[in-house]
């Protein structure tokens, strides 16, 4: 599999605050990217990975970019992207056995998650970028992260998937907690209250 480290000019990964035109604006952490940033990773005829790190002032001070095969969804919130485990920070797996998917079908949590994910990852994807800080795992852990996809093309309109959001408001993951009870995933918590409200894991 190719592999080529992005950065203005060169293949270099550790990047000066504001080094690169268009940086500014995804450039810090977990926000989600317009269509118009993914874009400009986007190589025709291939899917492209990017990864980028941030320290704990929230700077962007690393980025690869190379070309992702099949992506392989190993579980609600873990994915294998050119050959880099991801867990999607934050949040739990399955917080029911069975779901309501595609309306009105009832699918384990895990089959509908894999169904959903590959369909977005491997049918319609053509940029994925996931988001983490610099020391945020060990070698042998998934890098915990957040995960966008840019899909459309081809007459459709270009749009950000969040994958994390996804994730939860169709009721396949659910937000982890801290030792002291807060939410690991304030951000999220919006599309869980619509996710109960639907019945998306009211399959029983």
């Amino acid at each position: 599999m190719r592999k080529q480290l992005w950065s203005c000019a060169a293949a270099i990964i550790l990047l000066p605050a504001g080094l690169c035109h268009g940086m500014d604006e995804a450039s810090h952490p977990y926000a989600e990217p317009a269509p118009g940033y993914l874009r400009q990773f986007a190589q025709d005829g291939r899917k492209v990975f990017v990864l980028e790190r941030y320290d704990a002032d929230g700077k962007l001070v690393a980025r690869t970019v190379e070309t992702a095969g099949d992506v392989v969804i190993d579980s609600p919130v873990e994915r294998t992207i050119a050959g880099q485990r991801i867990k999607l920070r934050g949040l739990d797996a399955c917080p029911t056995p069975d779901v309501v998917y595609n309306r009105v079908q009832t699918w384990t949590c895990v089959d509908a998650a894999r169904d959903y994910a590959e369909a977005i990852y491997n049918k319609r994807a053509s940029v994925i970028l996931c988001k983490t800080m610099l020391l945020s795992s060990r070698a042998d852990q998934p890098v915990p992260a957040s995960c966008f996809l840019l899909a459309g093309g081809d007459g459709e309109p270009l749009r950000t998937i969040n994958d994390d959001d996804s994730m939860v408001f169709l009721g396949l993951a659910g937000i982890g907690r801290l030792p002291d009870g807060r939410s690991r995933r304030p951000d999220l918590g919006e599309s869980q209250r619509l996710s109960h409200a639907m019945g998306f894991q009211n399959a029983n």
